[in-house]
């Protein structure tokens, strides 16, 4: 009886969803000037754009690419939108509820600086960078997966099923990363170029290091508010400390993790902008 309960009120539940989300988007305004907030999957780009977003009582939109999924149900819609297949301005204009906030984050930003730039002319960008070793080794906990394989197996390609838009991620698709890199340099190549999107931005995308904003978060999200020209109308010291994503596993040393032939993989992809920012 229970399941067939369920089985009759799930799709209704389904459709409820469905309508409540179309109804959204119907009635939304995008937000003239929002903040985007940018960088790597788990490099902090949640809990800075919530903390901020609180701090100056402003409100958050969380993930826009991360929500939506291809009409036809098969697959995650963002890589359309890194290779141009989907416009971004299409984009906007279609999920309008996504844009309406005047913090927006999502990762996949850090692709699309000029593309927000020319639609948002008057709107401030942030990049958060964070060290690519850390960063990646955080992406695989968060999946549950090792670092140290040279190419996923079946246990892993089920989880990555599972696991919605990481597949995607994982796969670097829609940016034309090399094909013949395994996971591990996949997600390195991914690093490199949301880093060199952010160094041709022509100095407009204000930049916020992960490790500084762990070492004083308070101080970070002031002084970022502060350039972004937003005011501190709260205090959020008692926020400072919440787990807005999984936390990794930090026990084991990187080579540990990685293997020294993925770790080496990383290094030798990333080691360039790795000096730039400070990573030894």
């Amino acid at each position: 009886m229970q399941r067939t309960l369920r089985r009759v009120t799930r799709p209704i539940r389904r459709v409820g969803r469905d309508l409540i989300r179309i109804y959204r988007h119907r009635t939304a305004e995008v937000c003239p000037n929002p903040v985007f907030i940018g960088g790597s999957p788990k490099s902090g780009t949640t809990a800075i754009a919530a903390l901020l977003a609180q701090a100056t009582g402003s409100k958050f939109s969380n993930d826009p690419f991360w929500n939506v999924f291809r009409r036809d149900g098969h697959g995650f819609l963002l890589p359309d939108v890194l290779d141009g297949t989907l416009g971004l301005e299409c984009f906007v204009k279609r999920y309008p509820a996504y844009f309406a906030a005047g913090i927006v984050k999502d990762p996949d930003f850090a692709f699309l600086y000029r593309d927000l730039r020319h639609l948002f002319p008057g709107s401030s960008q942030v990049f958060i960078v964070r060290d690519p070793r850390q960063n990646i080794r955080s992406i695989l906990n968060r999946l549950h997966m090792r670092g140290d394989l040279e190419n996923l197996g079946a246990d892993e390609q089920r989880t990555l099923a599972a696991e919605g838009g990481w597949r995607a991620i994982l796969e670097g698709r829609g940016l034309g990363l090399d094909e013949r890199a395994n996971y591990v340099g996949r997600l390195a190549q991914r690093w490199v170029r949301g880093v060199e999107s952010y160094l041709a931005s022509d100095a407009w995308v204000q930049l916020l290091r992960y490790e500084d904003f762990v070492g004083d978060k308070m101080e970070s999200i002031a002084r970022l508010a502060d350039v972004l020209g937003l005011r501190l109308t709260r205090d959020i010291r008692d926020e400072l400390d919440r787990q807005y994503q999984p936390r990794g596993n930090r026990s084991i040393s990187m080579e540990a993790f990685f293997g020294r032939k993925n770790l080496s993989v990383i290094e030798d992809t990333c080691a360039k902008h790795m000096s730039r920012f400070g990573y030894a």
